[in-house]
């Protein structure tokens, strides 16, 4: 039977899968096991919480954003390693509750996302949105367990919910970073953090760290739309709690890139050095030059060349799909939208 991607989840993600009809029709032995695991990790969460010194202002970080399936992964990899800064890693966050109270995993070996053919290891810069499900924080993934509930979380796509309710999850979140920097001994260190969802965050997040800086990954519209159909179904098949459909699934796809398109109109107010885009397919092509790119325009430098070299040669190992489907009716106008907002944003290429 799936399971959870996470190893470890907060009382507060257990109550919302309470909630679900599907939540019924699981065996009453993994209904318990579901349960202890929370309550395990919520008491967890309270230990881990207590041993961060009170008070820790975090630095700026930088965000890399862009709509699911546009390369942020990719540009994550490259980043952590020319730059040398800490970065949440798999092990964290996948086990967000307790990560602190465990010793650093020893290396292991490489597995490979379904989507794209990545290596993921558990020392691995990963999605901080995986933290954030743990913690019990809303989020999208949460349609990963219980698919058929896909469009209860729509509002998760909105900026003004994040921004109303910024007080119940950003302290949550800030405990989460500043354990990973505590762990990684540098807690006057910038961070890197990435995850599509944050698109949607980013005014609030903006908002509580005004000097944080921005990558923005752009893809084709449509094949950002096709390329998310194809992870969506793959995430729901691998980790849903029990078989269910998830409806309305183009539509949901579809207004995610309609926000995405209204953020990115409103991105214009940030001064330059802080905010860059970068296209996927000239990252594809020309990965070493793009970085070079992206760290001049946030007046950014290269930091370890040689740990950039290694990861340049791991990623080759990726893939990207092309797509010659249609766009369904339900998710065209969404599409429409960002390929709209996207076409005055030029193109690097290398002279």
């Amino acid at each position: 039977m799936p399971t959870s991607p996470l190893h470890s989840f907060d009382r507060d993600l257990l109550r919302w899968l309470q909630a679900g009809a599907e939540w019924s029709r699981l065996p009453w032995s993994q209904r318990l096991q579901l349960h202890w695991r929370s309550l395990w990790a919520s008491w967890n969460r309270r230990l881990s919480d207590a041993q961060l010194t009170q008070g820790l202002e975090l630095a700026a970080p930088l965000f890399i954003v862009g709509p699911w399936r546009s390369g942020t992964t990719v540009m994550h990899e490259l980043l952590t390693a020319a730059l040398d800064w800490p970065t949440p890693e798999t092990w964290q966050c996948m086990n967000a509750t307790a990560y602190r109270l465990l010793p650093e995993p020893p290396p292991s070996a490489a597995v490979a996302r379904p989507m794209d053919g990545l290596e993921i290891r558990a020392r691995s810069p990963q999605e901080d949105e995986f933290a954030l499900l743990s913690l019990g924080v809303d989020s999208a993934y949460r349609a990963f367990l219980q698919p058929s509930r896909l469009m209860e979380l729509t509002h998760t796509l909105d900026p003004k919910y994040w921004d109303q309710t910024s007080a119940q999850w950003l302290p949550r979140f800030e405990q989460f970073l500043a354990g990973v920097l505590a762990s990684q001994q540098r807690p006057d260190a910038r961070l890197i953090l990435k995850s599509p969802n944050h698109s949607f965050r980013l005014p609030a997040l903006l908002a509580r760290f005004p000097n944080a800086q921005v990558v923005w990954m752009l893809r084709d519209a449509p094949s950002v739309f096709m390329s998310n159909r194809k992870m969506w179904r793959q995430m729901f098949a691998e980790h849903q709690l029990c078989d269910a459909a998830a409806d309305h699934l183009d539509a949901f796809i579809g207004q995610a890139l309609a926000n995405c398109a209204d953020l990115l109109a409103g991105l214009s107010t940030l001064e330059p050095q802080r905010l860059t885009f970068c296209w996927q397919e000239d990252l594809a092509e020309q990965p070493a030059q793009c970085v070079a790119h992206v760290l001049a325009q946030l007046g950014l430098h290269i930091q370890r060349p040689d740990a950039l070299e290694a990861c340049l040669g791991r990623i080759a190992s990726g893939r990207i799909e092309h797509y010659d489907l249609t766009v369904p009716t339900g998710a065209e106008s969404g599409v429409a939208a960002l390929q709209a907002a996207q076409r005055a944003i030029p193109r690097y290429r290398s002279s």
